[in-house]
């Protein structure tokens, strides 16, 4: 295990946090209550300080370059509460921050990699558009000679990858946002042990707070005990006064030798194959990448296991050069990290869906998105294009469940056909435009995964695996149901007030 590895937090820690923090909100109601309602001649100079105070963090959230939804709905709260919204935004907006001096290092071990641009022969101008717009946030480049195959279950990917690991012969790399104790880890731990004794390098991350319920003690013992496996924690989060636990890493892949590469929706625990029911049937799906396209799936895992770790690996050790196959079909792989300065899930989705000439189809386990987002897919409808949403039926959180069917209202106004999977959870993240163009990763459409979280994914282009991503996706709609206007409409004067508030307060949650 690396050195910035931290298993639980210590309980003297959690006392700590939980003292300081109602400290701080027992500050502000006493600030509150004398500025507020007594109103004497002594509270005056409190009261023009915390309003002074508010004022400026308005002025200053105005002038940031968030989205027109997150400002107005921190300039609410900081209205009503200016002391402790004020600090709250202070922290939730620091947290996202590096250092200069991270920065550079990031960048400076990013030019070791080859980041060369290949618009690869391309000549329609909407995916040359995509792909400048990838690179030019992400430094990685578009790729042909690549054989993709999708995976409509997560389960038949699972299968898939073990066998893909049993024959690895340098190196497996495995990223997750979960890893959960389980039968999966059961079956995957023996073959990693396997291809240790073999001499394979392998390394696991995995994200702290993500995986905190999931992976006990004896699991992550597992792991360390298997010599040649090395583990590291994305983040973990130790001694903070910042309880906002956004921007972690969402992101999910695995890559063998060089030669292969899985991204999808899934992650190392039971709920995902099936071997543990939660909320009926999990829908999620994945890809399987062969050829020049995995060296961007490898970029990404380099990027972020010297990011968790400080070690420095080089590329050049690790990828592919000669690759056997030929195939006309384009992938653009990408991320963001915290080293970004943009929110290049939120760009290229909203590119792409204003490219669209026919159709576009959507799978999303949260529908939590802005204006401008939700503009788009209007407009989109209005011009005559079919915009099909498939949501999940049953949740796995309530309140993010309340949040996404509180956006319903403009977007089935506009005739845009919501679905909700019936079966059970559908966690699966696809965007299909025009039966040419289509996503596959790790993006929810909502502000975590638009602007907080660090992402991943490709978009494939001219590959016959669209035909069964959209055959896939119309077989789950065609066994979900259809919400409709009037339906929304019928619901009780409380649930219409809950919306309201979810939808005003969704950019923070």
């Amino acid at each position: 295990m690396l050195e910035n590895e931290r298993r639980s937090t210590p309980l003297y820690k959690k006392i700590i946090f939980i003292i300081v923090s109602l400290v701080l909100l027992i500050i502000q109601i006493v600030l509150f209550y004398f500025s507020i309602v007594v109103g004497f001649m002594q509270a005056k100079a409190v009261s023009i300080t915390v309003m002074v105070i508010g004022y400026c963090f308005v002025l200053w959230i105005l002038n940031s370059d968030s989205t027109m939804s997150y400002k107005v709905t921190w300039i609410i709260l900081i209205t009503l509460l200016p002391v402790f919204f004020s600090v709250l935004y202070l922290m939730n907006n620091s947290a996202k921050k590096m250092p200069k001096r991270k920065v550079k290092k990031i960048e400076k071990y990013l030019k070791t990699m080859d980041f060369k641009y290949d618009d690869c022969g391309v000549k329609d101008n909407d995916i040359l558009r995509l792909a400048n717009l990838v690179y030019a946030d992400t430094r990685l480049s578009m790729y042909k000679n690549t054989k993709v195959c999708f995976f409509n279950d997560a389960a038949f990917k699972h299968v898939h990858m073990l066998n893909c690991l049993k024959n690895a012969k340098k190196y497996i790399f495995m990223q997750y946002f979960i890893i959960s104790d389980g039968k999966l880890m059961d079956e995957l731990i023996p073959i990693l042990a396997t291809k240790a004794k073999e001499g394979v390098q392998i390394k696991i991350l995995y994200d702290d707070i993500g995986s905190k319920k999931h992976l006990s003690k004896k699991t992550i013992n597992r792991l360390l005990n298997i010599k040649g496996l090395e583990v590291c924690v994305y983040n973990p989060l130790g001694l903070e006064l910042n309880p906002v636990v956004n921007y972690r890493n969402h992101q999910k892949m695995t890559i063998v030798d060089g030669l292969y590469a899985y991204c999808g929706g899934d992650n190392l625990a039971d709920e995902y194959v099936h071997y543990k029911t939660l909320y009926g049937y999990w829908r999620d799906n994945a890809c399987f990448y062969e050829g020049e396209a995995v060296n961007g799936f490898l970029k990404m895992f380099l990027l972020m296991w010297y990011m968790s770790s400080q070690e420095t690996l080089n590329y050049s050790d690790y990828i592919v050069e000669d690759v056997k196959i030929k195939n006309n079909s384009l992938v653009i792989p990408f991320m963001d990290g915290p080293h970004g300065k943009t929110n290049i899930a939120y760009d290229s989705f909203l590119s792409l869906i204003n490219s669209a000439n026919k159709s576009i189809y959507l799978s999303t386990p949260y529908l939590i998105i802005d204006d401008q987002m939700i503009n788009a897919l209007i407009i989109a409808k209005k011009s005559g294009i079919d915009v099909k949403i498939l949501v999940p039926g049953i949740p796995d959180k309530k309140t993010v469940y309340l949040m996404t069917r509180a956006h319903y209202k403009d977007l089935l106004r506009a005739g845009i056909e919501i679905y909700e999977y019936s079966p059970g959870f559908n966690h699966a993240k696809n965007l299909i435009i025009d039966d040419r163009v289509t996503f596959c990763g790790t993006i929810n459409m909502d502000y975590r995964s638009m602007f907080l979280h660090y992402e991943c994914g490709a978009y494939i282009v001219d590959d016959k695996i669209i035909s069964d991503m959209k055959n896939d996706f119309i077989g789950a709609i065609e066994k979900s149901k259809l919400v409709t206007l009037e339906v929304w409409n019928k619901r009780n004067i409380f649930g219409r007030f809950l919306s309201f508030l979810l939808r005003l307060f969704s950019p923070m949650l």
